[in-house]
């Protein structure tokens, strides 16, 4: 086995026990040409195609799953090919990162607005892909909202260039077949890797904000209660630059905390506003970093027994079940414990943004979460408790945020993405939408 074999399977979901022998060809390319060759190679032998960025997505979409595969990774592709600063964009490869593309406009006084917590090591490529953000989304947006055009190869060679408009081909014909259906950067974003590989993007940018910031931790009964302050922020859309939520923790990791709390930092000109509608104790400028430091180390804490697990991320709760958080939690709780997991620590953004299966941008608060399992937990029994949790949502109104899901687990989007593949090809991550696609996912937990 190669090294590079390994790395190309090295993913953060608790998705990785690979059938190395599956994996029939690895790619680094450098240019748009070297992708397409890859393709061709893959087409030759009858090969699926997977697309794989830095590795921090936690859907399992870029394993590949069992299938025989070519492997294309992004990451010798981290060039940047134009910038203007007047007309606010610049372009680049699919495997630079967010750091490495502000590293780049730090000197121009510019920024590029997207801060996923994995922002050093996930490509922009992969970020659009999964539709990712941060706890900046509530004010910036998710990827696709920061996203002009980007440049997309096919299985079969052609090139699309995707806007929010519609599409562009060097193929006339599948040009017109394409924009008759609408097609559009909304469906790349959350596409999960299932239509082509991406070599290009032009991305929004914009100066840098010097603003003073204010902010405190605000500490609440019960997550009802936070559901309530959230959802009073998004109806006044407050300003609120940094949001993150810790609705509960391990009593192995808790230490001071004391749950549920929200630290929150916004323009110290909202501040009577803000207090109206919570009741914070304002930290200065060292204090609030420590919190966001604690918040940022929870996950990473380990329990005194019993091994961590990241089982289901990014639950979505906006509308009523945001207002009726506590509820919404304990069944999600009493679930876990059903299937003998232990809730260990759950946190996350708040205000926050995403969309739905339909496009409909969406706001309310994206919660991670932690378990403890016990060491004789098989992995079918980890993603039965997966699939229990998807159905749990999606009967109580908690919609999951795209990067920490499957394509398939959204039906709107599920029943698009197939539309498109009809037209263009389905050699991208044809597990991902296949109905063995549970089976195979349990085979690699």
């Amino acid at each position: 086995m190669r090294i590079r074999d390994v790395v190309i399977g090295a993913n953060a979901s608790m998705y990785y026990k690979l059938n190395f022998r599956k994996i029939k060809g690895v790619y680094y390319p450098r240019s748009e040409q070297e992708v397409i060759a890859a393709i061709k190679h893959a087409i030759s032998n009858g090969l699926s195609v997977t697309p794989k960025g830095g590795g921090s997505g936690l859907s399992g979409a870029c394993t590949g799953g069992n299938d025989e595969r070519l492997m294309i990774s992004s990451l010798q592709m981290k060039e940047v090919l134009a910038v203007s600063k007047d007309q606010g964009y610049i372009d680049v490869q699919p495997g630079i990162t967010p750091d490495k593309i502000n590293e780049f406009l730090a000197p121009m006084g510019m920024r590029f607005y997207v801060a996923p917590s994995s922002r050093d090591i996930a490509t922009v490529g992969g970020i659009l892909s999964t539709d990712g953000g941060g706890n900046d989304t509530w004010f910036n947006g998710t990827m696709r909202d920061s996203t002009i055009r980007v440049k997309m190869v096919l299985y079969d060679g052609r090139v699309l260039t995707i806007d929010t408009k519609g599409v562009k081909s060097n193929d006339p014909e599948l040009e017109t077949e394409l924009n008759k259906i609408g097609m559009s950067i909304h469906d790349v974003a959350s596409s999960h890797g299932t239509l082509g590989f991406i070599t290009e993007l032009r991305l929004s940018i914009g100066p840098q904000i010097k603003e003073t910031l204010i902010g405190g931790i605000a500490e609440f009964e019960e997550c009802n209660a936070l559901g309530r302050a959230l959802t009073e922020m998004i109806n006044r859309k407050s300003p609120v630059r940094y949001g993150e939520a810790i609705t509960s923790a391990h009593l192995d990791v808790r230490e001071d905390l004391n749950p549920p709390l929200l630290i929150i930092d916004f323009p110290a000109n909202y501040e009577s506003e803000m207090k109206d509608i919570i009741d914070y104790k304002p930290l200065d400028k060292q204090e609030l970093a420590k919190m966001k430091d604690i918040r940022l180390k929870l996950p990473k804490r380990n329990p005194k027994i019993g091994i961590q697990v990241a089982l289901f991320e990014g639950y979505g709760f906006h509308g009523d079940s945001l207002l009726h958080l506590q509820d919404r939690l304990d069944m999600v709780n009493a679930l876990l414990v059903d299937h003998g997991m232990t809730p260990f620590a759950k946190y996350g953004h708040g205000p926050s943004k995403w969309y739905l299966g339909n496009n409909t941008p969406t706001y309310g608060l994206i919660l991670h979460s932690r378990e403890i399992k016990p060491e004789d937990k098989s992995g079918q029994e980890m993603l039965d408790t997966v699939l229990a949790i998807v159905n749990l949502c999606e009967a109580n109104g908690i919609t999951p945020k795209p990067e920490h899901k499957w394509p398939y687990s959204d039906e709107l989007k599920k029943k698009r993405l197939e539309e498109i593949r009809g037209i263009i090809g389905q050699g991208f991550n044809p597990f991902l939408l296949s109905k063995e696609c549970n089976e195979v996912l349990g085979s690699m937990v």
